[in-house]
């Protein structure tokens, strides 16, 4: 049994120091082969060995560090549901701190020097710290037990030194020196940050709750008794449901009777309803207008369009952009590095006699933000992700939309994307007598575009003769018998491998119609140009980004359309392999971002930086994808670009705003300023600042949509 991919979900992560040590833990156990945590959803991505892998030993490791590893499978519902239950019992518990919160800041604000003051300050400070905190400490005391930090361990030590230091200063008969309040307020102060980032978490996958408030949780089922209202995950493939004037459509599914409108604007963009009768297929979370429908179920729940639409964000959520290994990184060796610099600033100060060394100490555990640095990137890609799918671009790798900002060149298919892929014919030169009606017979039995549009080409003939022997050759063409004569229709390849002739100059996409010995006509087809295709391509000469057209089609074919939209330079008659070998040379020498959207492009869409295909492409090439656009076409490549472009813009202000706080924050923790102005900061003073930190990365992560805009 070889490697499995595992995409489970972990909760009792605090901040990005408890994905590493998530990893470190995980990495440990055999039969892990490979494991990446996220902090921002509560991932856990890796390889494994199921031959070797001990699920519930792995657990078990976890869980003694504080972590429940969940190896089956969440729903994106079930996780939104959750995510709102954590954050309400995260607020009700910050609201119930707050009680004893406020009178302990305000009397240690006002320094009352009555003798119940000091003992109602330890009081309440013991029992927000020890009581409120106690899942900082025990998580703090579990990852000890482990060799492992995170943030919790900065915030533990700094709560426990400040509340025995002023127990100890109690006892010393040193008033001056008691901080009880900062020993509890450290704690108020990150529920407030932890809530903060909770709720920002939430916020910025909001786009998940939108799609699921389209997805309806029951459907009403026709059986020979009745109608029965039953759960969406009970429906099965062929069952026959009623949909009501009014009502979203539950299911994908086809039209067995009635006639009504539907809104398909959550799929399409298009605000005009789409009238739907019998044999019209409709789609799960679409509007319908005021008529009923019957529709028999094809797909339900996650399997339909908008269950996997759902699906897809959800996963492309977890996945990371190249920049967030920098935060990764830094958070490793965060922790460690400032209780190290904690302890050399309290032994400096007590060095040069200074009685407030183990505050300044105190100080620097409690300001120290690594929270910060590790939602950074995550809460970005997350408020992307949602942006994206809420305006028809489904972002599946978050490293594209890094790669989108550095693109050198854009790899663009020519069939389908450039143009309309909807052929006409252009004329049929025929080479002999003309046998219209034996053409007719053989192309009315192929379902390739060009068979459809000669078909409407040659329209109506009147009787047409018998065709027997019917036979269609992947790649090549169709044949058949009339009147016990082969005939052929296929590629001018085929044609000269059947007959051993050469074929003619063609300068046009073509078809030929000939018997094992004689070519008797030539099909000349044209492809309509896609209206958004110059608009596209201005826009990508205005951003330096040079247009190639690579293609499958005959080298004229391609020169013809390249030469109405302005692109020097185009690649044609490419197989699957030659247009990946295309791909890797200009990635050798760039970045390249490659458009494309039949199964023959899914090569070349992995190779590239940048993979993109269109909503009505095939399964294989949007599974191939980084990016899928999923409404108006290419016209939605400039969306992308904007989109892109506000989200490394939110990383770089997040990763400024982050670095930036730590690298001022910290040193004025430690007493920079003191020696000359006297100023320093109390424990109380410095949590309050570590939680505003978090805030501002929150806050501008929200900002993502207006930038879009």
């Amino acid at each position: 049994m070889g490697n499995q991919s595992v995409n489970w979900h972990i909760s009792g992560m605090t901040c990005s120091g408890c994905a590493n040590s998530v990893e470190s833990i995980a990495s440990a156990v055999p039969g892990v082969i490979e494991v990446k945590a996220r902090y921002a959803n509560g991932m856990f991505r890796g390889q494994v060995d199921p031959s070797v892998l001990d699920e519930n030993g792995l657990k078990e490791k976890l869980a003694s560090a504080g972590y429940q590893l969940h190896t089956e499978h969440v729903t994106p519902a079930q996780k939104m549901k959750d995510e709102r239950r954590i954050l309400k019992v995260i607020g009700f518990e910050l609201l119930t701190a707050a009680v004893l919160a406020l009178p302990l800041l305000v009397i240690g604000m006002m320094h009352l020097s009555v003798w119940w003051s000091t003992p109602l300050q330890a009081a309440l400070s013991l029992t927000l710290s020890f009581y409120f905190g106690r899942h900082i400490h025990k998580k703090a005391w579990k990852l000890l037990k482990n060799r492992s930090t995170n943030m919790d361990t900065l915030v533990s030590l700094g709560s426990i030194s400040a509340f025995l230091l002023s127990g100890y200063s109690l006892l010393s008969g040193d008033i001056h020196n008691v901080y009880f309040e900062s020993g509890g307020l450290i704690v108020f102060f990150v529920l407030i940050g932890k809530y903060v980032e909770e709720r920002g978490k939430f916020q910025n996958g909001k786009a998940l709750l939108e799609l699921l408030s389209l997805q309806p949780t029951h459907a009403r089922v026709i059986k020979n008794t009745g109608e029965q209202k039953i759960e969406i995950g009970d429906l099965e493939e062929g069952d026959l449901i009623y949909v009501g004037p009014g009502e979203r459509v539950p299911v994908d599914g086809k039209v067995l009777e009635g006639h009504s409108t539907i809104d398909e604007s959550t799929f399409t963009g298009e605000p005009i309803p789409v009238e739907k009768h019998q044999g019209a297929s409709v789609w799960s979370g679409t509007l319908n207008g005021d008529g009923g429908l019957e529709v028999q179920v094809a797909q339900a729940g996650e399997a339909s369009a908008l269950g996997r639409l759902i699906q897809a964000v959800a996963d492309g959520q977890s996945t990371e952009a190249p920049v967030e290994e920098l935060t990764q990184r830094i958070s490793k060796i965060f922790v460690p590095s400032i209780i190290l610099l904690s302890v050399l600033v309290g032994i400096g100060w007590f060095y040069f006699g200074e009685s407030n060394a183990a505050i300044f100490a105190i100080n620097v555990l409690v300001i120290a933000c690594p929270c910060a640095l590790g939602l950074a990137t995550p809460l970005s890609i997350i408020a992307a992700t949602g942006v994206g799918s809420i305006n028809g671009l489904l972002i599946k790798r978050a490293a594209s939309l890094q790669h989108a900002t550095g693109l050198t060149h854009a790899l663009l298919d020519k069939t389908g994307t450039l143009t309309l892929g909807k052929p006409n014919v252009q004329g049929v030169k025929w080479l002999t007598e003309n046998l219209a009606s034996t053409l007719s017979a053989l192309n009315s039995k192929g379902n390739h575009p060009l068979n459809l549009a000669l078909k409407s080409y040659l329209g109506d003939l009147g009787k047409l003769p018998a065709l027997r022997r019917f036979k269609g050759v992947p790649g090549k063409g169709i044949q058949g018998k009339v009147n016990g004569q082969t005939y052929y229709l296929g590629s001018s390849r085929w044609y000269e491998e059947l007959t051993g002739g050469k074929s003619p100059e063609l300068h046009l996409t073509s078809s030929l119609f000939f018997t094992d010995n004689q070519l008797l006509a030539v099909v000349g087809f044209t492809d309509v140009i896609h209206p958004d295709a110059k608009a596209l391509i201005q826009t990508l000469h205005t951003k330096g980004i040079e247009p190639v057209i690579l293609s499958g089609d005959r080298q004229e074919a391609v020169a013809k359309v390249a030469y109405e939209l302005g692109i020097k330079t185009f690649h044609g008659n490419l197989d699957p392999d030659g247009k990946a070998s295309m791909v890797q040379s200009y990635e050798e020498n760039g970045s390249a971002l490659f458009l494309g959207d039949g199964i023959n492009d899914t090569i070349a869409l992995n190779k590239a930086s940048v993979g993109m295909s269109i909503s009505d492409g095939t399964a294989a090439a949007q599974e191939s994808s980084d990016v899928v656009l999923s409404r108006e076409g290419i016209s939605q490549i400039v969306d992308f670009f904007k989109l892109a472009e506000a989200t490394m813009a939110t990383i770089k202000g997040n990763l400024v705003w982050a670095f930036g706080y730590n690298i001022i924050a910290i040193p004025l923790a430690a007493g920079l300023l003191y020696p000359t102005f006297g100023f320093s900061l109390t424990p109380m003073m410095a949590s309050l600042a570590m939680s505003i930190s978090s805030l501002g990365v929150v806050a501008n992560s929200l900002m993502l949509k207006r930038r879009f805009k």
